[in-house]
């Protein structure tokens, strides 16, 4: 386990913790007091809903029953939108183990469960696999967005090449002649740099990342990636 996705004094573990009863949020934050996490605590899945639109967590702490709405509803609105989607997420419970809110906890996108009351040690165990995963996760998709842009530049330049290559070549033969540019010459050139302006619109309306063959790799489809509507299927190589 790489400390450096672990919880420490100096990037502390950023944990919700969800949980009617005050007294329980109480006696947890002075159980944590001496460890690395910062938490935030709230009594009700509303507040949690909320917090979770306006603030990214590495672990979320649910408990099942709460009023209005409990933790496994609370759970699945949380992984439908908002910044907590992939947040890892526990729940907790007074029910013993076997219950139905188990599997529909699971299956809503809970991570694991804790009954209560539980040992401190394997709470401390959990919350720090949920911010290790957090993570982890993070840094994975921080290598996917640093991979997708360094295709798009590449299929980008590759778009550019010809229009540039063959405004490039055209300049050089106006540069050498004597005579004036012919119509045909200065439309031909307009031709290229209307193609370049073109790309570079597209560029500039990227809305997802659509490839196509090219050789025997891909390569970006500029047309498709900024054409409104296009597929948001993910990055292929």
């Amino acid at each position: 386990m790489s400390p450096a996705f672990l919880p420490s004094t100096h990037a502390p573990g950023r944990i919700l913790v969800v949980d009617d009863q005050r007294d329980n949020l109480r006696v947890l934050s002075l159980e944590l007091k001496r460890h690395p996490f910062l938490l935030t605590c709230v009594d009700s899945a509303r507040e949690a809903l909320e917090r979770c639109h306006q603030e990214t967590f590495e672990g979320i702490l649910m408990d099942v029953s709460l009023p209005e709405m409990d933790g496994i509803e609370a759970c699945g609105r949380i992984r439908q939108s908002g910044l907590n989607t992939r947040t890892p997420l526990i729940f907790l419970s007074a029910m013993r183990v076997g219950e139905d809110w188990v599997t529909q906890g699971l299956e809503a996108g809970g991570l694991d469960y804790l009954t209560k009351p539980y040992s401190f040690p394997e709470l401390l165990a959990k919350l720090r696999v949920m911010v290790r995963l957090s993570r982890q996760n993070e840094a994975v998709s921080a290598l996917e967005r640093q991979k997708s842009l360094i295709e798009i530049a590449g299929g980008a330049a590759h778009e550019l090449a010809q229009p540039l290559a063959s405004a490039q070549i055209l300049a050089d033969q106006l540069a050498k002649q004597d005579a004036p540019a012919s119509p045909e010459q200065i439309q031909q050139l307009r031709s290229f740099l209307g193609q370049t302006g073109l790309i570079l619109h597209q560029i500039q309306n990227l809305h997802t990342y659509v490839t196509k063959p090219y050789a025997d790799g891909q390569i970006l489809d500029l047309a498709q990636s900024s054409r409104t509507g296009a597929s948001s299927e993910p990055p292929r190589s």
